[in-house]
């Protein structure tokens, strides 16, 4: 009776250590298993962020180009409107800016 108790005592140690065994491997993968999932939730997460920055970025450029494209328009044609003007313009108003420095400064 004795030797039956102490065998059965084994093989009761023996499926102990194999289900703690069992349940130590089912851990490890449930744990890479949670590993996988949050790399592939972090990269889902930066992807998301990378794109939402990119689309800031795209924004942001068209609103200062539109809000340039009127300023730069402006310079633009009170350009051209110099290079158009004449010698005879030219001298004309060097002659008027001549006038009010000596008109204001009293050496005439």
């Amino acid at each position: 009776m004795a030797k039956e108790a102490i065998e059965a005592v084994k093989e009761a140690e023996q499926k102990a250590n194999l289900i703690i065994q069992e349940a130590t491997q089912t851990s490890r993968d449930i744990v890479k298993e949670a590993e996988k999932l949050a790399e592939e939730k972090y990269q889902q997460i930066m992807e998301e962020a990378e794109r939402e920055a990119k689309e800031l970025k795209e924004n942001a450029l068209k609103e200062g180009e539109s809000i340039a494209k009127p300023i730069i328009e402006k310079g633009m044609k009170e350009s051209e409107k110099l290079i158009a003007l004449t010698d005879k313009d030219l001298s004309k108003a060097v002659n008027i800016i001549i006038e009010r420095i000596v008109n204001t400064n009293g050496n005439s």
